[in-house]
């Protein structure tokens, strides 16, 4: 993949955070594992993450191990 297309470290730490909210974690819970003062910062990161906001891409590895 590209140097251009890989997720950067904050697009998989906001990944996580929304996969927990929709685990039914609560925001507390998800503002304390992010290490965040303010749970606006939480839902920031959150944000942007539904069915129509990602695309996503099937791969395979392809080793011949």
């Amino acid at each position: 993949m590209p140097a251009g297309e890989r997720p950067t470290f904050h697009e998989i730490r906001a990944l996580g955070a929304w996969l927990y909210e929709q685990q039914g974690f609560t925001q507390e819970y998800i503002q304390g594992l992010m290490g965040h003062a303010d749970v606006k910062m939480t839902e920031h990161y959150q944000a942007g993450h539904g069915d129509d906001a990602v695309v996503y891409m099937k791969v395979k590895a392809d080793l011949k191990v």
